[in-house]
């Protein structure tokens, strides 16, 4: 670690280098969740929520024993993605709660209604 204490033991150098490392990896996984396309999002995002939360409780914890304009960069970065997708969380739930046909059951209704009627017809 650059900015390390020189008054801190090796075992805490270690352990804030292994809390950052969980962040990070914690951050990469949120990160490439939210890359990945899923008809019904809510439940990936709010799983990448709660990864990018674990984060900055691992971050903050690591702050705690150094504090750097780094450390504290990256958890204000951390804070910004955390509200992009509580933002989309919320325009998604807005849009279900709004329109009963951003659920698939009255489509599925509406294909089942067309079948019967090409049955009867045909």
């Amino acid at each position: 670690m650059d900015t390390a204490d020189p008054h801190l033991p090796d075992a805490a150098v270690e352990h804030i280098s292994r809390m950052l490392a969980l962040a990070k990896s914690k951050h990469q996984i949120a990160m490439a969740l939210l890359g990945t396309p899923d008809p019904n999002a809510l439940p990936r995002l709010r799983e990448v929520l709660r990864l990018l939360e674990e984060a900055e409780l691992l971050a903050d914890d690591a702050t705690s024993y150094v504090e750097a304009d780094v450390m504290k960069a990256a958890i204000k970065d951390l804070h910004f993605q955390q509200a992009s997708v509580q933002a989309a969380i919320a325009r998604l739930e807005n849009v279900g709660v709004q329109s009963p046909w951003a659920t698939p059951w009255p489509w599925f209704s509406l294909i089942i209604l067309a079948l019967l009627i090409a049955q009867v017809v045909g």
